[in-house]
């Protein structure tokens, strides 16, 4: 119980760092920026196909060829999009909003859940879903007047939370593919093939980038680009492999509980890197991570 506890953590620890790491690839200490988000995005894609390419090389034969879409949906949904959105989102909001708001995920997975794949919900389920959404505009609000936010006049963009809520979204209909098309797929296996397939079109948006004079020029180049490295081998393929471990060790149930404790990590390094969070942007988050609690708990009743 205690190595599962440690995996959890470690796991949270390391998802919800990617946020930072997102940031101090976009931006340097003075908050100018260094890679384009498109460019953040397209490289992290691309060292994680890179770093899984071993197992890519010794699977992709044993996958039938019936699930190569499916595998490739999660390539796009699970990996493509949201790097993208992420990264697009985090030149406009902080990080940590930003790691708040990932924590979505589970809400859109039970809505796609219901609406293509006619998953039966629970009152208790439903009134998460509707807690979950509130906490969002809470947090988006940070305590003002919404109408303020959508008119582009509040502190937070509604327009870079809305990218974040679409990348959660995306994430959502990846797990559902996961769970009702390829559940006779090594995850790992998912994982590297998924991302070899997606990895030429990061590839060539690449090709047209100023990413290696920034490298050699910008004085922050070569740190930008260490966070990048790291959130593509540590944050993106290696988190993968171990998560897929852990719910090997116990069950999807038990290891989807890292979606309680990433928030907290996101927050930590945002406060540390000295970003503003308001004790609404606080009640937001914990008001989302109730909402996905009467999910999960209605998931686990039904089970």
């Amino acid at each position: 119980m205690w190595l599962i506890s440690g995996v959890l953590i470690i796991l949270a620890f390391v998802w919800g760092s990617s946020f930072i790491l997102m940031k101090l690839a976009l931006f340097d200490t003075n908050g100018n920026p260094v890679y384009s988000a498109l460019d953040v995005a397209a490289m992290r894609i691309s060292i994680a196909a890179l770093t899984l390419l071993p197992v890519t090389i010794v699977n992709f034969k044993k996958v039938p060829s019936n699930k190569w879409g499916w595998i490739l949906g999660v390539g796009t949904f699970g990996n493509l999009f949201p790097a993208y959105l992420f990264t697009s989102a985090q030149t406009e909001i902080p990080s940590a909003i930003a790691g708040m708001l990932n924590s979505l995920t589970p809400l859109f997975t039970m809505i796609i859940a219901i609406l293509l794949f006619r998953t039966v919900v629970s009152r208790s389920q439903l009134i998460g879903l509707i807690i979950g959404f509130i906490g969002a505009v809470i947090l988006i609000s940070d305590g003002g007047d919404m109408s303020e936010v959508f008119s582009g006049s509040g502190g937070i963009s509604i327009a870079a939370c809305g990218k974040v809520a679409l990348a959660t979204l995306f994430y959502g209909c990846s797990v559902n593919i996961l769970k009702n098309k390829l559940l006779d797929v090594g995850a790992t296996t998912i994982a590297a093939i998924a991302l070899a397939m997606v990895m030429p079109i990061s590839l060539c948006a690449l090709l047209g980038s100023d990413v290696l004079t920034v490298l050699a020029e910008n004085e922050s180049g070569v740190k930008s680009m260490m966070a990048v490295v790291v959130l593509a081998v540590i944050g993106t393929a290696a988190a993968l492999a171990v998560f897929n471990a852990l719910i090997k060790w116990t069950d999807a149930l038990t290891a989807s509980s890292v979606t309680y404790i990433i928030p907290v990590f996101a927050a930590m390094w945002g406060f540390v890197n000295g970003e503003r969070l308001t004790l609404w942007h606080l009640v937001g988050g914990m008001v989302i991570l109730l909402g996905v609690a009467l999910v999960k708990r209605g998931d686990s009743g039904k089970k």
